[in-house]
Order: C-alpha cells, then structure tokens, then sequence
C-alpha cells in the first residue's frame, strides 16, 4: 500500500527538522563509511532468501542498494546477513549493528529504544487460514489456536479477537502447521502470507480479504539510538519517496 497523503505529510513534518542537508550535499556523503547491516527475512516480497542463500532479495535490499548508490557507503563483507529480528535489535543495542531491515514495523515503544528512519510503506495485517476450515474473516477466530511470530505487533490483535495466541520463530513451520491442523491459523504481515499461499498451492491456505492492523504495519528502518547515520540515511529516504523510486520499488515487487 502506497502512503496516504496525510501519512506523507506528517512523516515531511517529523523528519524535516531533522534532515537538513541539501540533495547535493548528501550525495556520497557516506562514501569512506562501512556499514553492517542485518535483514530480517521476513519473507517475500519484503525480504526474503531464495535461489542465493548468501544474498537476499525483496523491497528493503533494493532500498537500501539505492542508499548506498546514492550515500557510497560500504557494506561490510559485501553482504547484508540475514538475522530473526529480535537478534537484530540486540545487535543495535549492543553496538555490532548500523543498521537492521527487514519488514521492521515503527511503534512508538520501538523507537523510545531505537532510532527510525520515515515509514517508506504501510501494509496491513492478514489471518492465514486453512481452505478446510470455517474461517472466513479475523472475527470467526474466538476460541482458535492463532500463531502469531515471537515480538510481533500482532500480538495484541489475537487476544482481542479472543484467540490463543501461540508463538512462533518460523513463519515457514508456523504456515505448515496451520496446513495440517495444528494451528487454527496465524496473523501476520499480510504481503508475505499472501505470497506463501499463492506460491505453495499445495498447502491449500488462504489469506482472508479483509484488512485490518495498519498501525502495526508501517515498515521503516531500525538504527541505533542516537545514530549518527539516521539524519542522512532518514533524508535520503524521503528523497527516494519524492522522486518516485520507492514506489518504483514497490511496483516492482507488486506489493498491493
């Protein structure tokens, strides 16, 4: 989902006091900086492994491949390791981290501990369901055995709903399980459980139509609190969301 005016406007107004530096002046600007980055594979489109286990694909790789382009950073051992995120965040707080990606959601709770840079796509949450069942929509799920990932900002949707939540590392394992019954089903982002049931027919999963969560789903970049690549990383980002190549992105990956 593309940003809302609104969103657009309000993310201008946060981070214009912040980055202040020209397009000229930010141009290269990180060119004899090493960065180590770390990327949470959440999955396509956002960010996945598939044909090259060393080198992941999706939205946030080609973001960040722009920044450097654009910025001339390095990327240390020329790769962006793939990390759960919570192992991410460790990373950032200890110090070993500049950067972490990855289907990252901003909340307000996130960012008293971590710096962020503008919330370049919003998407929304989903239930992956089994064909087999009698779910239909978030609403058929009181009573029903919901995975839900480890940290998520899904969590406190299935207990509202009046589920159980169960927790899970492995969206991948987790996706199986509701395939043979040993979940009821599982909330979570919706473009790669979407992607998952598309791709793996087989299963018989399904992803339910209506959309709901979009606060928890405002995906931005994480870096160290107090970091002091986020101005310019953070500035470089609204450039690439003014002059069209985020949404360019995100239509190459037909995010919808």
């Amino acid at each position: 989902m593309r940003l809302k005016n609104q969103i657009w406007a309000g993310i201008v107004a946060t981070f214009l006091s912040v980055c202040s530096l020209s397009s000229a002046q930010a141009a290269g600007e990180l060119q004899h900086i090493t960065l180590s980055i770390f990327i949470n594979p959440v999955g396509a489109p956002q960010a996945f492994l598939k044909d090259n286990l060393l080198h992941p694909m999706g939205v946030d790789i080609d973001i960040v491949y722009e920044l450097q382009r654009r910025l001339m950073f390095n990327i240390k051992d020329n790769r962006v390791y793939p990390l759960p995120r919570t192992d991410g965040f460790a990373r950032l707080r200890n110090g070993t981290a500049d950067l972490v990606i990855g289907g990252i959601s901003y909340t307000e709770e996130r960012a008293q501990i971590y710096d962020f840079t503008p919330v370049f796509w919003q998407s929304s949450l989903g239930v992956l369901y089994s064909k087999r069942s009698n779910i239909t929509s978030e609403q058929d799920l009181k009573g029903k055995r919901i995975g839900v990932k480890e940290g998520s900002t899904a969590t406190p949707y299935v207990e509202a709903l009046g589920a159980t939540p169960v927790y899970f590392n492995n969206l991948t394992l987790a996706a199986f399980k509701v395939a043979n019954g040993d979940l009821d089903g599982l909330i979570y982002d919706r473009p790669p459980i979407k992607d998952f049931a598309m791709t793996i027919k087989s299963a018989n999963l399904d992803v339910t139509n209506s959309e709901f969560g979009q606060e928890s789903c405002m995906f931005a970049f994480a870096l160290a609190k107090d970091s002091p690549y986020t101005k310019i990383i953070s500035q470089t980002i609204l450039e690439m969301m003014a002059d069209g190549t985020i949404d360019s992105i995100l239509e190459k990956w037909k995010t919808k």
